[in-house]
């Protein structure tokens, strides 16, 4: 329910905020803003911020991909994986890189609804599931 409460907040946001700047803008933030505070929704405003940016991202045509390695990526690694999603996808690309030391090496990368997984605990997988063919 929460989550999908924070899309319709950030649409109503996006939708209101839009075509205004300056102090247009200033004041629907704030009248946002006291809304999350009358009905005790301030807790959600990551959420909204989440939903906000999928929001202005499929707005202007970006893809916003997340990339999962266990160590940092040199700018070429990222360079290529980019690369790859806009040849699929046609569209700019935004990247969030992300840690994680449980992954035993190799990325997961997530955009849209796909998940490129290039881990070795994957490609350990996939050879045991052709070894036992």
């Amino acid at each position: 329910m929460k989550k999908n409460q924070a899309k319709i907040l950030a649409a109503a946001l996006y939708n209101a905020s839009s075509d205004k700047k300056g102090k247009e803008l200033d004041k629907v933030v704030a009248n946002f803003s006291a809304y999350l505070s009358q009905h005790h929704l301030v807790s959600m405003i990551p959420n909204i911020l989440e939903q906000l940016e999928s929001i202005y991202f499929l707005k202007q045509g970006i893809v916003s991909a997340k990339i999962t390695s266990s160590g940092e990526l040199s700018q070429t690694e990222i360079k290529k994986i980019v690369d790859l999603i806009k040849s699929n996808t046609n569209q700019d690309v935004v990247v969030k890189t992300e840690l994680d030391k449980d992954l035993i090496g190799g990325a997961l990368v997530k955009y849209n609804d796909k998940i490129i997984d290039m881990s070795i605990r994957q490609k350990l997988n996939n050879l045991a599931k052709q070894l036992s063919n």
